[in-house]
């Protein structure tokens, strides 16, 4: 269940690279403050909002309201669009074995 410091964060689609960099700048102050914290990421998330991210596309990265606990996953491809929502649980990698996990890679 949100509570009011994280009911603030829109569960919306992601349609542009634009909108992707302004909700990600959101996250990192939301974290800078102490409401959230980064639960996962599979590329180092001021890397990815200072422009160094390789031959990168897919990025994944989780966060935690340090409040209530709520876990907000924001998944993006630079090149089509992403979302941002809630998931039900922080990701593990080791639970996918040698499936693609978020972020393109693979295991």
């Amino acid at each position: 269940m949100r509570c009011m410091n994280c009911d603030i964060i829109p569960l919306t689609e992601i349609p542009t690279p634009a909108d992707y960099m302004v909700s990600l700048e959101t996250f990192i102050m939301m974290t800078k403050a102490g409401v959230l914290e980064i639960v996962y990421q599979n590329h180092p998330i001021e890397l990815v909002f200072a422009g160094h991210t390789g031959n990168k596309v897919k990025f994944f990265h989780q966060f935690r309201c340090k409040n209530c606990g709520t876990i907000y996953g924001m998944f993006v491809n630079t090149l089509s669009g992403g979302e941002i929502k809630i998931n039900d649980k922080v990701f593990d990698p080791a639970e996918y074995g040698n499936s693609e996990i978020p972020g393109g890679e693979s295991r």
